[in-house]
């Protein structure tokens, strides 16, 4: 089963993310896309919007909750607004 892994974190932290996580064996795919975003950040580059960097990981499920925390301390969870981490549940991988 394969579990998919969602952030919403600072613009730059995701590259950060992706590039300590490349080659990591858990992981079956990484993948960085840019946003904005008017009220999960304080700091806001465009008037009512800041930057955002949306990114989506892809593992198998025996892996998720420690990818998953991983993610969580990377990014600094544990202060106000830095960003969003959520997980989707498994999906079957096709036979």
């Amino acid at each position: 089963m394969i579990t998919e892994i969602g952030a919403f974190m600072h613009k730059g932290a995701g590259l950060e993310l992706m590039n300590e996580l490349h080659g990591d064996k858990k992981i079956l795919g990484i993948y960085v896309e840019a946003g904005r975003t008017e009220d999960l950040f304080a700091f806001r580059e465009f008037g009512s919007a800041s930057e955002n960097d949306i990114v989506t990981i892809l593992v198998e499920n025996r892996h998720a909750k420690k990818i998953f925390d991983l993610i969580c301390s990377k990014i600094g969870l544990d202060r106000p607004q830095r960003g969003m981490v959520f997980q989707m549940p498994p999906h079957k991988q096709p036979d």
